[in-house]
């Protein structure tokens, strides 16, 4: 690795705005190129886990993204290490480059193969980097440094002795491995050994995790139970709504429920063997559910179901709770659309609504759902995604969620004739998830408003923009600093940083506020997003930071605002998602889970509390 230049010291108080470092990282995550020759490299996988069927469609040939490979495996994007691979297993390194590899579709699936480990670790990263690729219409960069050249995320499918996976910024991605409970759920080996990195939705719930970092520089720091719990939730939606990804599974989902997605289990849990290996009864338990309503006639609708049967979202909820509500209230939402889509070919087929979940289906009728079960996942997946780049940059609340998902959908798709948007946010009413300061549960209420004031960077339009061939890929680190200065400069004017709600010099500091730091220009992004009907839609998404210190009863912390700015082509500023420093709301709240809840998550460093390190990890050891 290259030594690092020391960086000059610069003291803070002299700067009107920074430029992150993660603003250069951009550059250095790059996809491989789209060059002439195959388009994706076919591997055989567990769809699910080891402990699901291959006559289940347990075992698939997915198309992964095709790039060259080194020994490793070690492409563009992803860096794999074998080490501490447990007796019997013995590996160095994967070569699936290699011509007998490539012509069978990789190594044969076996958890007693250590090759296949790194090959399934390899194959469901790569799906899940395609599937934000896909959504944001660019490369996402990684939040990891490393070193010289090209950012790659380093993954080890042995990395710990224990019943955990995490993601952490100096490590990458760790999954671990242990022995099942001596009296395990299903029909686990009592005492065998359980791999994280063999469970389709363990990988990529951590992928989604390391992808998030990469998309907001902040979005982890646990301000209060919303942040993790999001966390906790988006990665798991990801992970549920990848199952669809896979014909046979999905084909026995629909016939396992008779058509009813709320009783497919086999597409609705999640990390099924990991929770059997970890039960101490003999009833199956999977680690999380995406459906918790009895009966079909909760699906859209508006009929009260009792509180014993609905997970209702609560402000002093457990943070995994507050990700389950978010699960199942996305799932619910992708249920109930999926009812509206298919009622006419149960009609076709004679099967009345009461006969839903019920009734036996012909085989043709299977394969009419599971296409369309399919093609809706992929589409809520892009949904989900795309939400992302108009969420604040800090503390995010579930509400909030919710407007991205409204505002980001309806900017590519203005008609809704299904209700995708409807659906998501009856759903959301339903688990008692509300923004605050809307007065309407309504998509024009929700859906994030235009600044007051015009506001335009002209240096932004996208005729001055210099991409490198593709405006999916990272400019030039030139370019990107350029872009940077520019909205820099934009911002260090007191009236647009009052516009953007950030504290500039020279600007009075909110009571309970000791020190503002400069605001920090973390990323700025182009959005390609395609509607339905093939318009395309351009947007640069731009994100800034600022932390402060506040005064707490516990003493003086780390208080974070900020916003995202969505740009439009013509360099207007479209949105300004922000959260104030001068929230005295947001500071108590953080105060107050700083005492209490997630407290483990931060220590006293020089005076001020401040955030841990390994958050992910802290994160998901109390999971258990």
């Amino acid at each position: 690795m290259a030594a690092r230049k020391p960086r000059r010291k610069v003291d803070a108080r002299n700067l009107v705005y920074e430029i992150s470092h993660r603003v250069a990282l951009q550059a250095r995550t790059r996809a491989a190129e789209t060059l002439p020759g195959p388009r994706f490299r076919p591997l055989r996988i567990f769809t699910l886990d080891p402990s699901v069927s291959h006559r289940l469609g347990g075992i698939a040939t997915a198309q992964v993204p095709y790039q060259p490979l080194a020994p490793g495996p070690v492409g563009a994007l992803f860096e794999f290490d074998a080490t501490g691979a447990p007796p019997p297993l013995t590996v160095a390194k994967l070569d699936l480059d290699d011509p007998l590899l490539l012509l069978s579709s990789g190594v044969s699936p076996s958890p007693g193969d250590a090759r296949f480990h790194l090959q399934m670790a390899y194959a469901v990263c790569s799906l899940t980097y395609a599937a934000f690729q896909r959504a944001l219409g660019r490369d996402v960069a990684w939040a990891v440094e490393g070193g010289s050249g090209q950012s790659k995320l380093r993954v080890r499918p042995f990395a710990v002795n224990e019943d955990n996976a995490y993601y952490s910024r100096e490590i990458g991605l760790e999954f671990g491995y242990f022995k099942a409970a001596k009296r395990p759920g299903g029909h686990t080996v009592p005492g065998g050994l359980i791999f994280g990195g063999l469970s389709h939705d363990i990988v990529a719930h951590e992928t989604t995790h390391a992808l998030l970092d990469g998309l907001r520089a902040e979005f982890y720091a646990p301000t209060q139970g919303d942040v993790p719990g999001f966390h906790e939730g988006f990665a798991d939606i990801v992970a549920i709504l990848q199952h669809f990804s896979y014909p046979e599974v999905v084909a026995q989902g629909i016939r396992e429920g008779r058509g009813d997605l709320a009783n497919a289990t086999l597409l609705s849990n999640l990390a099924q063997e990991f929770g059997y290996a970890t039960s101490t009864s003999d009833r199956p338990l999977s680690m999380r559910s995406g459906v918790d309503v009895a009966g079909i006639e909760a699906f859209d609708s508006d009929a009260l179901v009792p509180d014993d049967k609905l997970s209702r979202y609560r402000k002093n909820m457990e943070m995994h709770d507050i990700g389950a509500v978010l699960v199942v209230a996305v799932f619910e939402a992708f249920a109930t659309v999926f009812r509206r889509k298919t009622d006419r070919f149960f009609r076709l087929a004679g099967i009345p609504s009461e006969g839903i979940g019920h009734a036996d289906l012909p085989t043709e009728l299977v394969q009419v759902l599971a296409a369309e079960a399919s093609l809706l996942a992929s589409q809520f997946l892009n949904v989900c995604i795309r939400a992302v780049d108009y969420c604040p940059p800090v503390d995010m609340e579930l509400g909030e969620y919710l407007r991205a998902i409204v505002t980001a959908d309806r900017d590519v798709v203005a008609n809704d004739p299904w209700g995708y948007r409807e659906a998501l946010i009856r759903s959301f009413r339903r688990r008692g998830i509300f923004p605050d300061h809307v007065p309407f549960m309504s998509e024009d209420a929700l859906a994030w408003s235009p600044p007051e004031t015009t506001l335009r960077i002209p240096e932004l339009a996208f005729e001055r923009l210099k991409f490198r061939g593709d405006p999916a890929r990272p400019a030039s680190p030139v370019e990107l600093a350029r872009q940077a200065r520019a909205l820099g400069s934009f911002l260090s004017e007191r009236k647009n940083a009052e516009a953007l709600r950030l504290i500039v010099r020279g600007m009075p500091l909110p009571k309970g506020i000791t020190y503002a730091a400069p605001p920090i220009v973390q990323s700025i992004r182009c959005a390609r997003r395609v509607g339905p009907e093939g318009g395309v839609l351009f947007d640069l998404i731009a994100e800034v930071t600022q932390t402060c210190t506040a005064i707490g009863r516990q003493g003086p912390f780390e208080f974070f605002g900020g916003c995202t700015i969505v740009i439009g082509p013509s360099g207007e500023i479209r949105y300004v998602i922000y959260k104030r420093l001068g929230s005295e709301n947001r500071r108590e709240r953080q105060a107050a889970a700083m005492r209490g809840p997630l407290s483990r998550f931060w220590v006293k460093k020089r005076g001020v509390y401040v955030t841990r390190p390994a958050t992910f990890k802290i994160l998901h050891a109390r999971a258990k």
